[in-house]
């Protein structure tokens, strides 16, 4: 079964083209020839980016916002190939305007084009385990936190918090697509929305992000349905996708 749908994207939708006078002050790109180690990347306070053995890949996911399964059209080099980055704003800047610059800087640098479509990937669709009956840890709630978040102090404490780890999440007065952001970072693959749940919940979820728990925590796939009375279904689903028209190597500074 083929479902045609908007798909939640985690990390937000797709960016405008970055505009000309979104580009940063200084800007140092050069190449990392270590083979092992990790890579690293941080925003400055108050704008600029500090990246360290970054593939050339991942530096478009980063600038865009994008999950794995978005991102096609690379060449096999800007996967195996890793860079530094060091870059300043002439003056403070919100990490929207941040990711914009970087966008520019790919732009210039990388010689990046690129275009947008739609097409029908692998995918899921998130569904009630049985219809009308919510689990344990999922709740319908009195408060709208999008309505509510100036005069709620639980609201302007974040109505929806992660651990450091990245295992757990807690809502209040927030809406399924917040739930359904996290899912679709946690699987890699776009998911849509079909619970028929509408208003505000306030809810628990708990999981262990290995594929093989030796804890007593269950992966996200169990834990939706056990905690949530939710589960996920593999469809074919309707998703945006980025699609690299050129990419090249890096200019030297």
């Amino acid at each position: 079964m083929k479902t045609t749908v908007s798909v939640m994207i985690a990390m937000l939708a797709f960016q405008l083209t970055p505009s000309a006078q979104m580009a940063f002050e200084v800007a140092s790109v050069k190449e990392n020839k270590t083979i092992a180690g990790g890579g690293s990347m941080r925003l400055m306070p108050g704008g600029g980016i500090t990246a360290q053995h970054i593939p050339a890949r991942s530096l478009i996911s980063i600038a865009y916002r994008l999950q794995p399964f978005q991102l096609t059209g690379t060449p096999p080099w800007a996967a195996e190939t890793y860079y530094d980055v060091i870059a300043k704003t002439a003056v403070p800047a919100t990490p929207d305007q941040t990711f914009e610059m970087l966008q520019a800087l790919l732009v210039d640098r990388f010689q990046l084009a690129f275009h947008r479509e739609t097409r029908d990937v692998d995918g899921y669709a998130l569904v009630q385990a049985r219809p009308g009956a919510l689990g344990p840890k999922l709740r319908r709630s009195a408060v709208d936190c999008e309505k509510a978040f100036a005069t709620t102090p639980q609201c302007k404490q974040g109505s929806i918090t992660h651990t450091p780890a990245g295992n757990s999440m807690k809502a209040f007065g927030a809406q399924i697509s917040g739930l359904l952001q996290l899912v679709v970072g946690q699987v890699a693959a776009p998911v849509s929305d079909e619970t028929q749940l509408t208003g505000t919940f306030d809810f628990e979820i708990e999981w262990s992000n290995d594929l093989a728990p030796a804890n007593d925590l269950t992966t996200i796939y169990t834990a939706l349905q056990e905690q949530l009375g939710l589960k996920l279904e593999k469809r074919r689903v309707s998703a945006e996708i980025f699609v690299v028209d050129r990419f090249e190597r890096a200019t030297p500074d």
